[in-house]
């Protein structure tokens, strides 16, 4: 599976469709205001609006440009609405955020706050098993090469909501260069 952002530049996935279409983490939260919950771009948002998607269901955020999905009830968890818990099926897969690209990895505040970090997600069973391999491994430097473009920075910069809290149940594998002027954003919202 690939998948690619506004520009040219394209994020490959590699955790296998079948892998994830067996999974029961992603798309599923124990909260309906799950700060996990996918954010979206402001062009992300426009796009899936675009697309048919209701506009109520995006929460703007302290940015003033991103959104969040507003998560749905579904048996005793939510799901996001565009998650098909039937097929494991994502119903805007070719327009999904950034957020949901990304997965299993995250990006997200070091754990002592100090800078932007990217980590892989240990709750995904693939990522766990496969951190260490090669291949793995080699993803992992096309992943912060595709976050560390020019492009993508200025996305998050503009966008800057789509950097989570810290979460111990991710695995920090690189500290975004110059990463400053975001966590001070952060730090004055």
């Amino acid at each position: 599976m690939e998948t690619s952002n506004s520009a040219n530049t394209t994020l490959s996935q590699i955790i296998p469709a079948e892998v994830c279409f067996s999974c029961d983490v992603c798309c599923r939260f124990l909260e309906a205001d799950s700060p996990l919950a996918p954010i979206f771009t402001a062009v992300e948002t426009e796009k899936v609006i675009a697309a048919g998607a209701d506009p109520s269901l995006f929460r703007p955020q302290a940015d003033g440009r991103s959104t969040q999905i507003q998560l749905k009830p579904y048996k005793d968890f939510y799901i996001c609405p565009f998650f098909d818990p039937e097929t494991s099926h994502c119903t805007i897969y070719p327009i999904r955020p950034l957020d949901c690209q990304l997965y299993p990895f995250a990006l997200m505040r070091s754990e002592d706050g100090s800078a932007v970090v990217l980590g892989v997600d240990t709750l995904c069973p693939f990522g766990e098993e496969h951190l260490e391999t090669e291949a793995f491994q080699r993803h992992i430097r096309d992943v912060i090469n595709y976050i560390e473009s020019e492009e993508v920075r200025t996305q998050i910069a503009a966008n800057w909501r789509i950097i989570g809290d810290y979460q111990d149940t991710v695995r920090v594998v690189h500290r975004l260069r110059n990463s400053n002027s975001l966590i001070a954003m952060l730090q004055t919202n």
